[in-house]
C-alpha cells in the first residue's frame, strides 16, 4: 500500500470542489442504477460487479478524505471561511458515504435478476416467477 500523503490546509478548496464534483457524478449515477431496478435483466454479471468493485474501492478513498479533512478539522486558528469550507466538504463526504452504501446495496439487489441469472433460469423457474410477479432469477 503507498504511503499516506497528508495535504497542506492550502488545498481544502480544491478537495471541496472535486468532492462536490464526485457527488454530482454518484448521483448520476446513482439515479441511472435506479432506473434500473424496474428492469434489472438489462444489466450483465459484469456490470454489477463492476459496480460493486467501484464502488468498494471508492469506500476506501472516502475514508482517506475523511480523514484528511479530520486532521484539518484539528489544525488550532482556523479562519471562519475555512471553518465554513471543512464544513461543507463533511458534509459533502458523509453524503457521498451514504450514496456509496446506497450503489452497493443496489448492486446486490440488482445481482439477482441479472440477463445471466434469467438466462440460467429454467423455464418452469421464470414462469413460477412470473405468476408469483417476482423478478426472474430472483
Amino acid at each position: 500500500m503507498p504511503e499516506r500523503i497528508w495535504h497542506p490546509i492550502s488545498k481544502l478548496e480544491f478537495f471541496v470542489e472535486h468532492t462536490r464534483r464526485w457527488l454530482a457524478d454518484v448521483q448520476e449515477n446513482a439515479d441511472s442504477l435506479e432506473e434500473a431496478r424496474t428492469k434489472p435483466h438489462v444489466l450483465a454479471d459484469t456490470d454489477v460487479d463492476r459496480v460493486k468493485r467501484v464502488y468498494t474501492e471508492q469506500a476506501g478513498d472516502l475514508t482517506l478524505f475523511e480523514e484528511q479533512a479530520a486532521a484539518w478539522g484539528q489544525l488550532p486558528d482556523l479562519s471562519p471561511s475555512r471553518r465554513q469550507k471543512l464544513k461543507t466538504l463533511n458534509e459533502q463526504l458523509a453524503e457521498l458515504r451514504e450514496l456509496n452504501k446506497k450503489m452497493l446495496e443496489l448492486a446486490d439487489e440488482l445481482a439477482k435478476g441479472t440477463i445471466d441469472a434469467v438466462m440460467a433460469a429454467s423455464d418452469a423457474e421464470l414462469g413460477l416467477a412470473a405468476l408469483l410477479g417476482q423478478r426472474s432469477g430472483a
